[in-house]
């Protein structure tokens, strides 16, 4: 590996970085530009952007005097409790996704942020006098098991709440209707969701912390926007028309989607440290000829499993965070499902694609090995006309690219393909780490969770012995004692990078480590014995 090849190889990792960094830091970060609302398909009012509500009670309020008649719904995907404090979501457990692998798995709970006073669903309004409408005590009118309906009448205001639900979808369908008979509402009201999911995980370099981190989510007419739960220290609104908005981690989303006419902007609040509610802020329209405001939403709590999410509508597919290889990792997943509706196992699966992508790029591979080895093959007469022309670099250059021209070498044979494949390896590993069909998917032996680190670090040891293999095979008669020395650390360095991984990962990683290392003996072989220089 000559100094060309050694800096192309630099390019790529530091490429690596900065598209690290691009992701983590500015995609995420972006500045928000308020634009106008369109108008409304039936008559919503123009006027200034809402003002941004403040999630607060007075220091007074009392839990213990709070309540409450639970409404149960139980499907085959979930266990919901709805609450008559507020006719809001007090529960949303799924069956068929545990805690953890085992008999001590419990359903993960969708809503664990309990204080009945942010229940999920709640309304919240912005016109101080409208704010003792929060957290009123419904009574049921109607319930059934598809169907719940919440009235409250008193104190110069009707609120009638409607959900109905599909036993074989996670979505459902919610209407709220307010009359308010004494006085003209100001201002906005807004449907919350709390926060929904643990505590991200604290730990080292072993325990992968940032695996459950909690973020907010949501789509706007511009673009899907995320922002750490963590991160947010005041109070936002996002005077952008929003399509949908939720609270998401790796695996799980709570959204709430519009549905009405009515166009919402966003609310985003932690009323509490270390919690969050994001809500959907929609104006105070009334219908003339009803004098009523009528919202209508869909609700999401499940997977984030892509074809479920198309199914939902409104693109809340784009909740799974591809990147910007968005174009490459959907084919990518439905082929890896592709395997496993066949094979009946992931790992099977991940092995199977990661094959198949080697195969097709395998002529890439090829070349680019042969181009290495050849590169190597003429070291020796560069570094005899670097001595006798140091001191002439014109010529020096002309007369290496002329000996490159007599041996068929071309200088950037050996990392063009490489970069060419790329933008798939990348892809990949987007699509591995961030796949729910990986969770607590089984492999075989002591990896019963693709989507959880390997328990033993057998995985990760395996893929540093290959990647030192691979490092034995590729061409460093150029480099010097202390680039050969930091270039055999490389292996050790990604053994540790791989510890905290989802072990579907590492295991896409080591075998195609593995598949590398053959195609380089393949390769060698072919040059030993002739069949491949006159290629």
């Amino acid at each position: 590996m000559d100094s060309t090849e050694r800096r192309a190889l630099l390019a790529v990792f530091l490429s690596i970085v900065v598209l690290f960094f691009w992701q983590s830091s500015f995609l995420k970060k972006k500045k928000i530009v308020p634009t106008q609302a369109p108008q409304a398909q039936q008559e919503q009012k123009e006027g200034a952007p809402p003002q941004t509500h403040k999630f607060q009670y007075q220091a007074g309020d009392d839990l213990q005097k709070i309540s409450e008649e639970e409404i149960k719904i139980e499907t085959d995907l979930y266990s919901a409790v709805f609450s008559t404090h507020g006719a809001a979501l007090k529960s949303w457990k799924l069956k068929k996704y545990k805690t953890s692998v085992g008999k001590s798995g419990e359903p993960i709970e969708m809503v664990t942020y309990k204080d009945p006073r942010f229940y999920t669903l709640g309304l919240y309004f912005t016109d101080p006098e409208f704010q003792k409408y929060q957290n009123l005590p419904f009574s049921i009118l109607e319930k059934n098991d598809t169907e719940i309906v919440f009235q409250y009448r008193g104190q110069g205001i009707q609120i009638e709440r409607w959900y109905v639900f599909n036993a074989k979808e996670y979505a459902f369908d919610h209407t709220t209707k307010i009359w308010p008979r004494n006085k003209k509402p100001k201002g906005d009201v807004l449907i919350a969701l709390s926060e929904g999911f643990s505590e991200a995980h604290t730990g080292n370099i072993l325990t992968a912390p940032y695996q459950d981190a909690r973020k907010f989510v949501y789509k706007t007419l511009e673009d899907v926007e995320r922002e750490n739960v963590s991160s947010l220290k005041e109070d936002k609104a996002v005077n952008l028309v929003t399509i949908w908005g939720g609270i998401e981690n790796r695996y799980f989303l709570s959204a709430l989607l519009n549905t009405s006419n009515l166009k919402p902007y966003l609310s985003i609040s932690s009323p509490l440290p270390g919690t969050g509610l994001i809500a959907l802020q929609y104006p105070f329209y009334l219908k003339d000829e009803n004098n009523f405001l009528e919202i209508k939403t869909s609700g999401y709590l499940g997977p984030k499993k892509r074809e479920i999410l198309e199914k939902t509508g409104s693109n809340l597919e784009q909740a799974i965070d591809f990147g910007m290889f968005s174009i490459l990792c959907v084919p990518l997943l439905k082929t890896m499902n592709f395997f496993d509706r066949y094979v009946k196992n992931y790992g099977i699966a991940i092995i199977l694609l990661t094959l198949l992508i080697r195969l097709l790029f395998h002529p890439l591979t090829k070349k680019s090995l042969i181009s290495m080895r050849q590169m190597q093959e003429i070291q020796p007469q560069m570094k005899q006309l670097r001595e006798k022309l140091k001191d002439d670099k014109q010529k020096l250059n002309q007369e290496i690219m002329d000996l490159m021209r007599r041996n068929k070498v071309n200088p950037l044979g050996g990392c063009l393909p490489l970069l060419f494949q790329m933008p798939i390896f990348f892809a990949l590993y987007k699509v591995l780490y961030n796949a729910i069909e990986l969770y607590q998917a089984p492999f075989f032996g002591w990896i019963q969770d693709l989507s959880a680190k390997d328990p033993y670090y057998v995985l990760p040891l395996l893929m540093g012995v290959a990647m030192f293999g691979q490092q034995k095979l590729t061409p460093s008669g150029t480099m010097d004692p202390t680039q050969q020395k930091m270039m055999m650390m490389m292996p050790i360095v990604f053994t540790f990078f791989m510890i905290p991984l989802p072990s579907g990962l590492v295991l896409y990683i080591l075998f195609s480590t593995a598949l590398q290392v053959l195609s380089q003996l393949s390769v060698h072989r072919g040059l030993a014995g002739g069949s491949l220089a006159k290629k």
